[in-house]
Order: structure tokens, then sequence, then C-alpha cells
């Protein structure tokens, strides 16, 4: 892995235009190298992770929990134990959103939605819309608020993540339906973008442009805000595009 390149990587994502604040988190499953943890956490960047096995390898890497952010498919049954080391969680189904209720009555959480559409350069990296399990299907918000209400929980972060496409209409679309979801919560603070910001790493595939994609959904963000007054903090979490064109594999062919 080439440092430079992880560097000048990391600095177009804390670029990416906002108007309220921008967190970038690393989705480390892309390269949860320790060496490559402990750089980006140097740069002011902040942590994704998609299993409690994350979360503990990042804070064996010397990452803060507060810099941790668990979106996971698979909630095992001692996760207690590290939501109260202090990381972030994000509840990626109405019964995760239950067990933490029970586990944390009084508390803030987190809650990814699927919006209801994908984008992705294959169906296996499409994570969003009718055919991806991930995130609470967006119809099923008033069962959302049903659970927070039951549990008197605060939802202070929405997440969402469509998939690996480079099509900045569809990540606008993307941005308007999951503000118009903050909507329905007037406790959200944060949208949490996700990532999945493709790139070109053969001859004729594209790489996503930042700024444009950024700056588009940097005016929604604007335009929300002059409807409701809410200013909402932006987060994305950029993983194969921070580390994926940075390394070079060494290798003999034997056959």
């Amino acid at each position: 892995y080439d440092e430079k390149i992880l560097r000048e990587n990391a600095q177009q994502c804390l670029s990416f235009p906002n108007e309220y604040g921008l967190t970038v988190r690393f989705a480390m499953k892309s390269c949860p190298t320790s060496a490559i943890l402990k750089l980006f956490h140097s740069l002011g960047i902040h942590f994704d992770a998609s299993s409690v096995y994350e979360v503990r390898r990042a804070m064996l890497s010397g990452i803060p929990a507060e810099k941790i952010s668990l979106s996971t498919q698979e909630l095992p049954p001692d996760f207690p134990s590290y939501i109260r080391l202090g990381i972030k969680f994000n509840a990626c189904s109405l019964d995760q959103l239950e067990r933490y209720g029970e586990a944390f009555p009084n508390t803030s959480v987190g809650v990814r939605f699927n919006p209801g559409i994908g984008s992705g350069h294959s169906e296996k990296t499409t994570v969003g819309g009718p055919n991806s399990s991930f995130g609470i299907w967006h119809e099923y918000s008033d069962r959302v608020s049903e659970i927070l209400k039951k549990h008197s929980l605060t939802l202070e972060r929405i997440h969402t993540h469509i998939g690996s496409g480079s099509d900045p209409s569809v990540w606008v679309q993307a941005a308007k339906l999951s503000l118009k979801m903050i909507n329905k919560f007037e406790s959200v603070t944060t949208l949490d973008f996700g990532g999945g910001f493709r790139i070109g790493r053969v001859e004729g595939e594209q790489t996503t442009d930042l700024q444009e994609i950024g700056s588009q959904i940097r005016d929604a963000f604007v335009e929300f805000a002059k409807e409701t007054g809410r200013k909402i903090h932006l987060e994305i979490e950029p993983g194969t595009y921070l580390v994926g064109n940075a390394c070079a594999i060494v290798a003999r062919v034997h056959d």
C-alpha cells in the first residue's frame, strides 16, 4: 500500500462538499490492516464496522470507541458489552432495534433504513431497493416509531446505503428520500449516507466524482434546511474508494 495515495484519497473524502458539518468514516471491511486504520485515524477519519469483530480489531489498533460506528447484519448476544464501550450503533432491523431498546432504554440510537432504491454496478453491489435485505424497509417507519416510544429511545441518526454506483442523479434521489424520512423524526440530527463510491480499477471503468455528487447532495441539505429549519450533519462511509487503487499485489504466476 502506498501511503501517499492513501493520504490523497483521504483528503478527497474529507473535502466532500457539505454545509452543516461532515464526518468521514472508513468502511474498514474493505481493508482492516492496523497500519491503515492508524493512518486514517491520524488524519481525522472515523470508522464504520460491519461486525463486532471489526470493532475489536479497530480498538486493538488504538481507535477510540467513540470513533467507531457499528452497522451489522448479525447482532450477537453479547452486543451490550460493545455498546457500553461507547461505540455508536445503527439498528439494521426492527428486531435489532427492539433488542437494543430492551438493553438500553432511555438512550439515543441510529437506524438504518432501506430508502427503496439502489445503485450498483452489479446486483451483488446494490444494497438498497426491494431486492436488498440491508436496512429497515422505508415503509416500516411507523413500526420504528412504536419501538422508539416503547423503550423511550431517541433517534439521533438515520443511516442509508444504496450501493456502489456512481450516477449522481441516483445518489441525489436517495438523499432526498432519506431527508424525507428524517422529516418524520424530529430528533434526528445526522444523516449517514453510507459509502459505495465506485472507483475505476481497469480501463473503461468510471471513478465517482465526489465533488459532483457532493455538491448536489449539499444543495439538497440546504433546501431541506430552508424548508424545515433543520441543519443536518452529513456522514459518508467510503471503503474501497480510499484503498482500492492504493495497492499493488506482488505475486509469481506458476500456472
